[in-house]
């Protein structure tokens, strides 16, 4: 399984296995990528303040990523 996370006009492909991680952890997945993309040290300060599956709804970061998403879903 695999998502796209956007930050603003920024999106990051994050692999996230059969899906059985939680949504906290993808955000931390996806942040990583994120700085990665734009040049930042792993010391640059991030803040996500929601997740938003594409059709709108607010992840919860307690959920199983599987039990919310789909494969390849934004």
């Amino acid at each position: 399984m695999k998502v796209t996370v956007c930050f603003g006009r920024t999106r990051v492909v994050v692999p996230c296995g059969n899906g059985n991680i939680k949504v906290h952890s993808l955000i931390e997945q996806a942040a990583m990528r994120y700085k990665k993309a734009i040049a930042k040290d792993p010391g640059y300060w991030l803040q996500v303040h929601r997740l938003e599956h594409g059709d709108g709804g607010i992840l919860d970061l307690d959920d199983t990523l599987c039990d919310v998403a789909d494969d390849k879903d934004r």
